[in-house]
């Protein structure tokens, strides 16, 4: 139900309950005000004492008053109140979801394909030659994660956590997919730069299997700094 500017925060049935309470309240010291001024005889120190209660009781009908008036006052249409954008974000605009859209797969489907096929048989003993003739006949660059959003080169296929393809004919753009020797726990989830490449099912323990559906797209500039151009998106088994 929509708020109107005379709509106060009480009731108006329990406002005027208050407004009465407090006329009672004023017409009772009225009352002990004529009463102690009608006494012709009493002892000083009683006599003080009442003014004391007395002092008191006004104080307490002037703070029920108070009250009764911050009760009773207006309050502001929704849309009259100002609308705060927090760090500089509106949040009426609409935010754009971590994968927007699937990148052209024409380029890199066949080296994901056979990345998925290597993924899949991690269990079997010997993936690392595999995994050293992939990264080779693919000429794969060998990253090591660095933190916030960077990466370094790594010499060893099995200490390396992630690999990036050269895309043909699209200058400095990468391809750039997990190492799969490496499980995905927590760690390489939340502090290894998985969160930010890549949309997964990721939820708590270990995952021992990758499914790439479409790598990190990447842009490697001349500087050797890696740009984050689309996020990949994979499923994870535990296998």
């Amino acid at each position: 139900m929509e708020e109107t500017a005379a709509q106060g925060i009480l009731s108006p049935v329990l406002s005027d309950v208050l407004t009465f309470l407090s006329i009672i309240l004023s017409i009772i010291l009225l009352i002990v005000v004529s009463y102690l001024w009608s006494i012709k005889k009493r002892d000083g120190e009683d006599l003080d004492k009442m003014e004391s209660e007395l002092k008191k009781l006004a104080g307490k009908i002037r703070e029920l008053e108070d009250k009764i008036s911050t009760a009773t006052r207006p309050v502001k249409k929704v849309e009259e109140v100002p609308k705060i954008t927090p760090f500089g974000i509106d949040p009426e605009q609409p935010r754009p979801s971590l994968v927007d859209k699937k990148p052209d797969g024409k380029a890199w489907s066949s080296f994901v394909e056979n990345y998925n096929l290597i993924a899949a048989s991690m269990s079997v003993p010997g993936q690392r030659k595999a995994c050293e003739k992939f990264v080779a006949d693919n000429g794969l660059r060998m990253l090591m994660y660095g933190g916030m959003m960077t990466f370094l080169p790594a010499v060893d296929v099995e200490e390396s956590d992630y690999w990036a393809w050269k895309i043909p004919d699209n200058a400095n753009q990468y391809a750039v997919v997990p190492n799969p020797m490496k499980p995905c726990d927590s760690a390489l989830y939340s502090h290894g730069g998985l969160k930010e490449t890549f949309a997964t099912n990721f939820k708590n323990g270990t995952y021992k299997k990758y499914i790439i559906n479409f790598p990190a797209m990447f842009i490697c500039s001349e500087t050797n700094n890696w740009i984050l151009k689309q996020p990949g998106a994979a499923d994870l088994e535990r296998q």
